[in-house]
């Protein structure tokens, strides 16, 4: 039959164990989560890079479209100009749209 000294050095012996793994288990969660956090900083950086390179190219795209955009509206207006200068010539009735 186990004693009351015995019951005390088995709860000692467990406590010490269990606070042992804890322990283990700490420093392990512990560098887990700061490979984890360096693979997150990692990413992040790769991201923000390819999001910096998006942004150059949407910035060249938005210029070609303006530049477009201004020459089609130039053109547009020196058609409707040639369009009416013939139909005056031509006494034509302009056609309603």
């Amino acid at each position: 039959m186990l004693t009351k000294t015995d019951l005390k050095e088995i709860r000692k012996i467990i406590r010490e164990e269990v606070e042992t793994e804890s322990e283990n288990n700490k420093s392990e969660i512990q560098a887990e989560m700061k490979m984890n956090m360096i693979r997150v900083v990692t990413e992040i950086r790769e991201l923000s890079s390819r999001l910096k390179n998006v942004e150059v190219k949407l910035n060249k795209m938005q210029k070609d479209l303006k530049y477009s955009v201004n020459f089609l509206d130039k053109f547009g207006l020196k058609i409707q100009s040639r369009v009416e200068r013939i139909e005056a010539h031509l006494r034509l009735e302009p056609i309603s749209s």
